[in-house]
């Protein structure tokens, strides 16, 4: 095995951003992840890591063919050996022919569009490979996207349900219609918008909209009139899609993959592209410090350095929600209340909550599969159907219990960590009270009963008295 797991510094007084996660343990062979998926190439990791621990956490989060294709096969069974150098290679092998497929998937959607004379706009995949990125042999995906013009949208669905594909019997989204299953396998979905991505302010973008602002780019390599975001637009679309729609649900979708896209996007067309346009455009759903902190965060991945060496401010913070989204199950099952945070939506304030309730509530027989298992007999379904509302009750009160003790240990660690900080001096007792973001009362009534005898300065003495008599005046 390799070191032992460091922990995380001590985290700044509170986050400019909506995640409070826990500390998290990174281990080396995160490091290693992390700097082999993201660090510029040939920079030597400095610890020794556990080869089959380094494969798991990879595939965990997702970068296993991202990783085998950065640094190549020979590279890895130098380092890793050659058991696990062929287990990333198996793994990029895996995403290359499920890229090829949706690839092709992509190619049939593009001719079913052009004898409709429709022009059609590939979105997330499709466009990533279009704009340059080699996704299909780094970067897994599950389905193509592609946006039609408003009005078209049922039209081009009957088309591809005509040409052979069906229904997945999965429900439709505000943005999109029921994805659509080839019988040969890939799935594909018909957008409605670019949901999240607001050109025009308070609407999400439809393929006019995209077109009238001069946010397309030419498919050439595609039949008829095939399009790609520019990279502005693909980066909003990625920020978006990642914080704004997964963030709180890290485990459903890998928040490094968002990184990824973005630390390539910049790569591909060696400038930024998170600009101040592209944040606007997203800025509804994805408030500004989160979008600064994912910019941070790729900085400094892309640049190499270890989150291990000292990191503070709201790219660490992120990181550790990220990580602690499918490391630590306690906050991931605390994460599923996120079923009441604000999601992307062009709906009316609470109208979105109502409809995720309500989704979550009314199950297809395509989901109950999914979550339950296909059941024995057809009233099964019915049965499930049922005790759906009961389940999901059970459910989120688990959650909530799980969320309550993460808060409590979080909170336990900052009292905890503030109070050994005051105990060895150099900060005074409100400083240690603002880095655990709780009052100076609070961290008074903690120190005692921990039996604290805290080090005595004037500057303390002055500083608690003046709490306390501003204490007997407000109350």
């Amino acid at each position: 095995m390799g070191s032992q797991p460091l922990l995380y510094p001590h985290p700044v007084p509170p986050s400019p951003i909506r995640f409070r996660p826990p500390r998290v343990a990174v281990s080396p062979e995160v490091r290693w992840m992390l700097l082999r998926a993201f660090g510029p190439a040939g920079v030597p990791f400095p610890e020794t890591v556990d080869p089959r621990g380094a494969l798991a956490m990879a595939r965990r989060f997702e970068l296993s063919a991202r990783i085998a294709a950065r640094q190549g096969r020979e590279a890895l069974a130098r380092e890793l050996g050659e058991d696990a150098a062929g287990g990333f290679a198996g793994d990029r092998r895996g995403v290359t022919a499920s890229g090829l497929r949706l690839l092709a998937l992509a190619r049939e959607v593009a001719g079913v569009a052009e004898g409709l004379g429709l022009p059609v706009a590939f979105l997330k995949f499709v466009a990533l490979e279009g704009a340059g990125l080699d996704a299909a042999v780094r970067r897994s995906a599950c389905d193509v996207d592609e946006l039609a013009p408003a009005g078209r949208v049922g039209e081009l669905q009957d088309a591809l349900v005509a040409a052979g594909f069906r229904a997945s019997g999965l429900p439709e989204g505000e943005h999109q219609l029921p994805a659509l299953e080839h019988p040969a396998g890939g799935v594909v979905e018909v957008h409605r918008l670019m949901l999240g991505v607001r050109p025009e302010g308070s609407s999400s973008a439809t393929f006019e909209v995209l077109e009238r602002h001069g946010l397309l780019a030419p498919l050439p390599d595609l039949p008829g009139r095939c399009a790609m975001p520019i990279p502005e637009a693909q980066a909003a679309h990625v920020l978006v899609h990642g914080v704004g729609q997964h963030g709180w649900w890290p485990a459903s979708y890998s928040l490094l993959k968002m990184v990824a896209d973005l630390i390539d996007l910049t790569s591909i067309y060696k400038e930024a592209v998170l600009t101040s346009r592209a944040l606007s455009w997203v800025e509804s759903d994805v408030p500004p410090a989160e979008a600064e902190a994912v910019r941070r965060l790729c900085d400094r991945l892309a640049a190499g350095e270890d989150p291990a060496s000292g990191w503070d401010g709201p790219e660490e913070t992120l990181l550790r929600h990220i990580l602690a989204g499918r490391l630590d199950p306690e906050y991931e099952g605390a994460l599923r209340l996120g079923l009441f945070h604000a999601q992307p939506t062009d709906r009316p304030p609470g109208v979105g909550v109502v409809r995720r309730i309500w989704a979550a509530l009314v199950l297809s027989r395509a989901q109950v599969d999914a979550i339950y298992g296909k059941p024995r007999h057809p009233l099964g379904y019915l049965a499930r159907q049922l005790a759906r509302p009961f389940d999901l009750l059970a459910r989120l009160g688990a959650y909530g219990v799980r969320a309550a003790r993460v808060r409590r240990g979080s909170r336990e660690r900052r009292i905890s960590r503030a109070l050994e900080t005051y105990r060895q001096g150099g900060v005074t007792f409100g400083a240690a009270a603002e880095s655990a973001g709780i009052s100076r009362s609070d961290l008074a009534r903690s120190a005692h009963a921990r039996g604290m005898k805290p080090p005595f300065s004037t500057q303390t003495l002055l500083e608690e008295v003046g709490e306390s008599s501003h204490e007997d005046r407000t109350t």
